[in-house]
């Protein structure tokens, strides 16, 4: 079976693939064309969530074709041994307030997470929040956001912000590019604290 979900927005390519594996039969394949980086990474992440084996193609027109092999399974090994908690954080702005003081008290709360034996499963940015893991400024705050990340943290960046706010999805510097699906799956999961 093969799907086109270019020029689709968030999170369509995403819930397209979900219909269509759901329909298609064990030991099948299933192609998706795509023709943007957040939706070639956010189908892939969705893939490796379910369970599935996926292989990515580029192709010469600036499109991806990701192959989901379904019926096999690929094995997920986390990096070490870590507590978590069912808590997902959603970070709607790069400010607790306004102007200087709120910026460094953003950063201030986000650095104080490294501190505790038991973390939240997962960081997501939305709207403004996404120039906390984007911008050159935020760098002494994006090398924790990265220590959270080897300890196991999930950090997603709201693809859809970062195309409004025409941001280049190479200049994300910690994380994965996040989609709709995601952040409501943890919001139906997770217990969650909004920023």
């Amino acid at each position: 079976m093969k799907i086109d979900c270019c020029g689709l927005a968030c999170p369509q390519p995403v819930l397209k693939t979900k219909k269509a594996l759901e329909e298609l039969e064990d030991d099948s394949l299933l192609e998706i064309l795509v023709n943007s980086v957040s939706s070639k990474e956010n189908v892939k992440r969705f893939a490796t969530k379910q369970g599935y084996d996926s292989r990515v193609k580029e192709l010469e027109d600036g499109k991806t074709l990701i192959t989901i092999i379904k019926g096999y399974e690929c094995a997920i090994i986390p990096s070490k041994e870590e507590k978590f908690l069912n808590k997902s954080v959603f970070i709607k702005t790069d400010k607790i307030g306004k102007g200087e003081l709120g910026n460094t008290l953003m950063k201030t709360f986000l650095k104080t997470i490294l501190e505790f034996k038991a973390l939240p499963k997962n960081l997501v940015f939305v709207n403004e929040g996404v120039f906390l893991t984007t911008k050159d400024e935020n760098l002494d705050l994006i090398e924790n956001l990265k220590e959270l990340e080897i300890r196991g943290v999930n950090i997603y960046s709201c693809g859809l912000c970062l195309n409004y706010y025409k941001i280049p999805a190479d200049e994300l510097k910690v994380g994965e590019i996040g989609n709709a699906y995601d952040s409501v799956d943890m919001l139906l999961n997770t217990d969650m604290v909004s920023l």
